[in-house]
């Protein structure tokens, strides 16, 4: 017959281990996008901007990619209902690597281009997002203030064509201009 202390340590444990995989969120982790043929869930453009792709991740596991972060924070992220969101990324715009949106620090730069000119450069580190800041200019964002940003758009200033490098090309113009399509 077992102690009552026993029986109390056995259920705390227990206790603690479910709570714990409910917060586990190993299937929460970034999926993997094929550059060039994955779409934007929102605006339906192949995603090839790698600094600039957003991610978000349901608890039932299904998973929405996006090309520019304001058509994750602007047009997908209002309808949803946070609880049923396990996580969202964004790629850290010097490394490529993803990081956990709400870890993230951003930039809003009217100068710079993304996908579809939200312009909203994302950094994990806040001393990146500030040494762009110093080189660009730009203001300085975290994720409250991305809910409450106004998410207008730039001009377009360029459309890739699928195949084409787009790694790191916010420093060159493309040739081809494009007009902005109801988005």
């Amino acid at each position: 017959m077992k102690s009552y202390k026993q029986v109390a340590g056995l259920l705390s444990v227990a206790g603690l281990s479910l709570a714990l995989g409910a917060c586990s969120s190993a299937s929460a982790e970034p999926f993997e996008i094929k550059w060039g043929e994955t779409e934007c869930e929102v605006c339906k453009m192949k995603i090839v901007d790698k600094q600039f792709a957003a991610e978000a991740i349901m608890v039932n596991e299904k998973g929405y990619a996006f090309d520019d972060i304001g058509c994750l924070m602007r047009d997908w992220y209002p309808e949803q209902n946070e609880d049923d969101i396990a996580a969202m990324y964004v790629k850290d715009y010097n490394t490529l690597d993803w990081v956990e949106l709400d870890e993230a620090s951003f930039v809003y730069d009217k100068e710079s281009k993304t996908p579809m000119a939200y312009n909203m450069i994302s950094f994990a580190k806040e001393t990146d997002a500030e040494q762009y800041i110093d080189e660009n200019g730009g203001t300085m964002m975290d994720f409250d203030e991305l809910k409450d940003h106004e998410w207008e758009r730039g001009e377009m200033h360029h459309m890739k064509m699928d195949g084409e490098d787009a790694e790191h090309n916010h420093d060159h113009d493309s040739e081809m201009d494009t007009e902005e399509e109801g988005h």
